[in-house]
């Protein structure tokens, strides 16, 4: 019996190149998996960026709330559905919803005036309250304000 002169003449751990193949084979794989799911992420990023826009106006109405109780006067927040844009009365802040999203005040209590539709926040803590809904391509939220309170809701509608 001959016995082999060194170990690296031992061939028994060679295996022909099969673990580049595999790890090919595994980034194939990997690869198919996020390009089936890149539509599904852009659609949830769309759905989340409508959520921050919409807890953005609900902020920003909050904002006017509490300016009109600290200042003694009344604030008006803009609402425009035209633009998709809602203006506070107390900072010039402006949130402009992006494309393919549409807006509407949908209960009354909402002020007209030539600037559009608006909320109104009284010094003394109530509201010319109403309901400002916000949909896009598959959610709806809406904005509450209730009149006596001035107290703005945000709610996802199923």
């Amino acid at each position: 019996m001959v016995r082999p002169t060194s170990p690296s003449s031992n061939d028994a751990g060679y295996d022909g190149g099969f673990a580049l193949l595999e790890i090919l084979a595994a980034l194939a794989i990997v690869a198919l998996v996020a390009a089936m799911s890149f539509p599904f992420l852009t659609q949830a990023s769309r759905a989340i960026g409508l959520k921050v826009r919409a807890a953005e106006i609900a902020a920003l109405l909050r904002h006017g709330r509490n300016a009109a109780m600290e200042q003694g006067r009344p604030v008006q927040c803009s609402v425009d559905p035209q633009t998709r844009t809602v203006s506070s009365g107390a900072s010039g802040r402006k949130v402009v919803l992006p494309d393919g999203t549409t807006m509407r005040v949908v209960r009354s209590g909402h002020l007209r005036s030539a600037d559009g539709l608006g909320f109104v926040f009284l010094a003394d803590g109530r509201a010319l309250g109403g309901v400002l809904s916000i949909e896009g391509s598959s959610l709806t939220y809406r904005i509450t304000v209730n009149p006596l309170t001035s107290g703005v809701t945000l709610s996802e509608v199923e």
